[in-house]
């Protein structure tokens, strides 16, 4: 009986130690990776504006607004070969949309095309604007509105 009460107690104790390795920690570096881009809120995003040799594109379509000194607006569809793009793979882009999720897909797109330092604003424009920041509407090209 003693032998059955320490088998169990061993087996117990394997799963409750398995149990805890595999519910992870709440340490990043064990976090899993989703993606090779970095995901900034609206003030880290902000700071990294400041940054002169960092790219900021908009990605999303159709048009809803922009941050002020967006470099481009770039469909996210159609990132990819995009001429705007800089040539220097290692070079700082920042990527927006409306809500996060164009940005993500372009960012995915760009971090496999070996693009190494892509960051993307967690939550878009919606973000921006819960954190009090603006969001600039400029008229757009074959917008009716627009006096272009």
């Amino acid at each position: 009986m003693k032998i059955k009460h320490i088998v169990v107690g061993l087996a117990l104790g394997a799963v409750l130690m398995l149990g805890s390795v595999s519910c992870g920690s709440n340490d990043p570096a064990f976090a899993p990776k989703t993606a090779a881009f970095t995901r900034l809120d609206p003030a880290q995003f902000a700071t990294r504006m400041g940054d002169a040799h960092a790219d900021v594109i908009n990605v999303h379509v159709p048009y809803e607004g922009e941050l002020e000194n967006t470099d481009a607006l770039i469909p996210f569809d159609r990132i990819l070969g995009d001429p705007r793009l800089p040539r220097d793979k290692s070079s700082e882009i920042l990527l927006y949309c409306r809500s996060g999720r164009m940005s993500e897909m372009a960012g995915e797109a760009l971090a496999k095309a070996g693009y190494t330092n892509v960051s993307h604003l967690e939550g878009g424009m919606q973000a921006w604007e819960a954190a009090g920041k603006p969001i600039v509407h400029r008229p757009q090209k074959g917008d009716p509105a627009s006096p272009r």
